[in-house]
Order: C-alpha cells, then structure tokens, then sequence
C-alpha cells in the first residue's frame, strides 16, 4: 500500500515541478511590481482594498472573491465597523501581458465571508472556512471555477468541514486538499483534516495534529527531494493572557507516515524571525518563498496595550493608555517587506531580498504561469489594499 501512495505521490512531485518550472528558479531574482489594482465593486466607485479572500486560478483567470475591509474610513481603534464581502472578480492575462478584468454572470458568492482557506488545483479553487457577518468561523467549502465559454464563476458545494475554522491554511497535493490549523470558537486549532477529491464519497478525514496549536500560518506544497509534502511556516496562537505567542516555525508533514517532522525555525541569517499572515509559494524543485508577513514586534505592543487598558482602574490611565496605543497605531510602518527562501533539502533559510513596497498580509500568494501573484490583503492594521502584486523571476 505505502508502495502505490509512494508511486503517486512521485506523480504529483513531477506535476509540481512542471508547474513550477523545469528550471530551479528559486534563488533567482524577482522584479516586483503591480500591473493592476482590485477594481470597485458592482455599484460602487471606489475600491477601498479586501483582505482575507479566497483566491486562486482557473482555465486561464485570477478569479478573487470576499474579504474584508472598513468601509465606513474609521479604523477599527476609532470604532470602525468591519464590512465582510461576496463580490467575485475574474482577471484576464492577453498575450501580450495586458491585464483586464472580465464581467463574470455571477458577480458574488453564496455568502459574504473572509479569511477562509483557498489552494487551487485542476478542477478550480477549494474554498473553505471563513469568518462570516455573524461568525467566526464557517464549515462551508466549495469548489469555485471559470468556465470560459459561459464566461461564468461556477460553485460546487464539497463536504463541510468537521468544526468551524477561520484563519487556517490550505494546500494541496493532485486531488488530496490539506486544511491545517486556524481557530474555532475563539482559540487556536492543532487541528489538521484531508479531504481527497478522487474518492467516491469525498469526505474530511483527521491527520495528525500540528506540533502547535495555531492559526495565521502560510502552507505550501513542495518536494522534499523524493515526493511532495506539506509545509507549514510562521503563525500564531492567541492565549488568555490577550498576548499572543508569534512562531517561526517550520513543520513538514509526511503523507506516507501520516507524521509532522519539524524543521529549521525561518532565520534572517543573523537570527530567528518569528512570523504571521505572511504568503508563499513553492519555486523550482526545493524552494518555498515567504514572502512579506508580520513579524509582531508591534503586533505585541498593542495587545499589550489592551491587555492593560482593560485592567485600568481610573479613567485617566485608561484615557493616557488609548492615547499611547493610538500613537502607535497612527505611526505603524506597515508589515514586513522581507522575502525569506528555504530549501528544503538542505533544510535551511535565508533572507533573499525585500519588497519594494508594504507587505501584504492575511492573503494568499498564487503562481499564476511562471510569475507569482498577491490580490489585496493588509498593509498597516485596519488599512486593506487593492493592489495585485505580481512578481516576476528574472534569469542571472
């Protein structure tokens, strides 16, 4: 038996591979840029930016749909009201590079909803989980597509989920879809399921739990130099003293031992970055890139903040606190621009390069073609982007 998965899982790592390119482009250069910003939503005149959406390709579109914003302009420390969204968006790649957006029959999802889990595979994105309006986590996943000659999104409702999850990961390998972590009912999951798409009746199945309970992770699928397995890097947990533990961990999940085997924590070169939010891709062969994130150096300071206003017991301390964390929060300079490259046959990291511009968190990084692209997600806290990075490797 462990023969045959072995047999079909070296399937899947040359598939990667293919997808990823022939060539090992992992160390080399990325020209970054962005070709194109999130256009309005239907009936309105201004794209204010959406984190948290699912995203993915299918039959030749970026197709990005929901997320999140505060649409009102008051930030959530000003008593902004988050909006939660169902718009879908389709983009179009012309022969010669020219980006445009394509009018799709169905312009929403079934729900409004963020922060759900999306990995693509042939058949479209798998979408599942989600904060919605009236809850913070969902048990929805669906299938979501292009079909070209409706020029139409088509959904496929899939098995719900075991529990209720926001804020977890996703990849996949061929038809096998891994959901890792998250949280549900307020706390961090260890929680990890597999649904695989070519059974008869598809339906969640539990594989080993993470070594940490977590959310805010990125997963990436990649070769570990014999078949592809899952990655896991970076994340958090939130704990009842309101201060959140930040990880930089690397875990690697075996599926032939059903077992998660931890790896070299990411470093700068100089010493451990502990990281969230963050997105990535496989490149070539052997690479992961870890793109942007935020490292929560600040991230820490204003739970701390509120961790202190709540214990406050006068009105001025509380007054002086707010006012202190309201500096802080005015004066952020937006989450990381670092981009990190592990190896993971070597098993270790190195930082490669920077953005030449804010990072952008709580989104999920896709390789569309050969170049790597990220719609929308947060730049500062509260403050969502509408741009779609792309970046682009470049020959030495």
């Amino acid at each position: 038996m462990k023969f045959i998965i072995y047999i079909l899982l070296m399937t899947g790592s040359i598939a990667l591979a293919g997808q990823v390119m022939a060539q090992d482009k992992g160390s080399e250069k990325i020209s970054w840029s962005v070709p194109v910003r999130i256009p309005p939503a239907p009936g309105t005149d201004k794209q204010l930016g959406l984190a948290g959406v699912f995203t993915g390709t299918s039959n030749g579109v970026l197709i990005i749909a929901g997320g999140s914003n505060f649409a009102d302009g008051a930030m959530p420390w000003q008593g902004g009201k988050k909006l939660h969204y169902d718009d879908v968006y389709v983009l179009e790649k012309g022969d010669t590079g020219k980006f445009n957006w394509l009018k799709p029959k169905t312009e929403h999802l079934p729900q409004k909803i963020a922060y759900g889990a999306s990995t693509t595979i042939p058949e479209g994105i798998v979408c599942a989980g989600g904060e919605t309006e009236t809850s913070a986590g969902s048990t929805n996943v669906f299938l979501m597509n292009w079909d070209p000659e409706k020029k139409d999104v088509a959904f496929t409702d899939l098995p719900s989920l075991p529990l209720p999850l926001g804020n977890a990961c996703m990849t996949s390998i061929g038809k096998v879809i891994y959901l890792i972590g998250g949280e549900s009912e307020g706390k961090p999951s260890a929680k990890c399921f597999t649904l695989n798409l070519a059974d008869q009746e598809p339906r969640w199945k539990a594989i080993a739990d993470l070594p940490t309970a977590m959310s805010h992770s990125v997963a990436v699928t990649q070769s570990n130099g014999k078949y592809p397995c899952v990655y896991v890097i970076g994340g958090r947990s939130s704990t009842a003293s309101g201060i959140s533990d930040l990880h930089g961990y690397t875990f690697c999940y075996d599926p032939l031992i059903n077992k998660w085997i931890g790896l070299s924590k990411v470093t700068d070169d100089k010493q451990q970055v502990n990281i969230s939010a963050a997105t990535a891709v496989a490149a070539g062969t052997r690479h992961i890139l870890l793109i942007g994130g935020d490292k929560g150096a600040i991230f820490h300071q204003i739970e701390t903040y509120n961790a202190l206003i709540a214990k406050a017991k006068t009105d001025e301390e509380k007054q002086s606190l707010q006012q202190q964390k309201l500096t802080l929060l005015n004066n952020h300079q937006g989450f990381s621009k670092d981009v990190f490259q592990f190896n993971t046959v070597s098993n270790s990291w190195q930082k490669i390069g920077q953005l030449p511009f804010y990072g952008q968190v709580t989104t999920t990084a896709v390789l569309w073609g050969s170049e790597i692209f990220i719609p929308g997600g947060e730049i500062k806290p509260g403050i969502r982007t509408a741009a779609v990075s792309m970046g682009k490797f470049n020959s030495k």
